[in-house]
């Protein structure tokens, strides 16, 4: 990597933050009575949610603000919530991330050289970005508000169409066997090798399956939300990478719920928030996902 690419990097991480400071207004503001793209969750000055003081730009600043104010309100002393720099992070980490893994993935040698043959695949990459986001901001939503708003998955599925789009048009950069995560053992686990086909089984199987969950347990362990979710998260996926981030986070969720048991946080009647535990699923099968398959 030359030392331009790392500044594009850098630069992308710092966009990151500011980005990660945005979708934690939003999950701090948002109503189970109004969407989630409702004006009022996404424009207006930020303040404290304990005294209701406005905060000033140094107060705002990402992460930097809160380590300098050891995440306490300058106003009132009230604590603020470690989501704060948490969200801000994985935000910077998406914005670069994503980039610099996609560019491995797909074997783009120069990836900030912005060339007019590989314009459908920052368009791509774009796409990704905001399939990321939006996961993280549903994450945020669930684990505060135990539901995943209806916006977030539309905005999903639009997303999912959209890059199964891309990845039917010609293209130098599309490698073979690399419309899955899981590269050629997509030939074993996938009945069919057409995009549109892939996406639509991912949709199918993960709604389905989610479904039935929701059926047998009669909404105790989820809800429709995630049925949702695992449709449109199976649109962008596609067939079989969505088979995977099942598996992977019925294995998280298993570990997780014990741990908490064990800890004494929760009991076997309390709800765990499972949309987070599936997105860190999802988040494996991509970055991690070949290599989990292949051993």
């Amino acid at each position: 990597m030359s030392a331009i690419d790392g500044l594009y990097y850098i630069a992308l991480f710092i966009i990151g933050l500011a980005i990660g400071s945005f979708l934690n207004v939003v999950a701090f503001r948002y109503k189970s009575s109004r969407s989630v793209f409702y004006h009022k969750n996404l424009g207006g000055r930020s303040h404290c949610m304990q005294c209701g003081a406005s905060l000033r730009w140094f107060e705002i600043i990402p992460v930097v603000s809160f380590i300098i104010q050891k995440g306490k309100c300058r106003s009132c002393g009230g604590k603020f919530s470690l989501q704060y720099p948490i969200v801000e992070l994985l935000s910077g980490g998406i914005l670069a991330g994503v980039p610099f893994y996609f560019s491995k993935f797909y074997g783009i040698m120069e990836p900030f050289s912005f060339s007019a043959s590989l314009r459908s695949y920052y368009g791509f990459l774009i796409l990704w970005i905001l399939v990321f986001l939006t996961w993280l901001l549903i994450s945020v939503i669930d684990n505060r508000h135990y539901l995943v708003p209806d916006g977030l998955n539309t905005t999903l599925a639009v997303l999912g169409v959209v890059i199964a789009a891309i990845k039917t048009l010609p293209s130098g950069w599309l490698l073979p066997f690399h419309d899955s995560f899981l590269r050629h053992y997509e030939l074993i686990f996938s009945p069919t090798q057409t995009v549109w086909a892939n996406h639509l089984l991912g949709a199918l199987i993960g709604g389905l399956f989610f479904f039935i969950l929701v059926a047998v347990s009669r909404g105790r362990g989820m809800g429709m939300g995630d049925v949702k979710l695992a449709v449109a998260s199976g649109l962008v996926l596609g067939w079989p990478d969505i088979g995977l981030a099942i598996i992977l986070a019925f294995i998280l969720g298993g570990i997780w719920g014990a741990l908490l048991l064990l800890g004494g946080k929760k009991t076997l009647h309390d709800k765990i928030p499972f949309a987070p535990i599936f997105i860190v699923g999802i988040a494996l099968t991509v970055f991690l996902g070949f290599g989990i398959v292949h051993g």
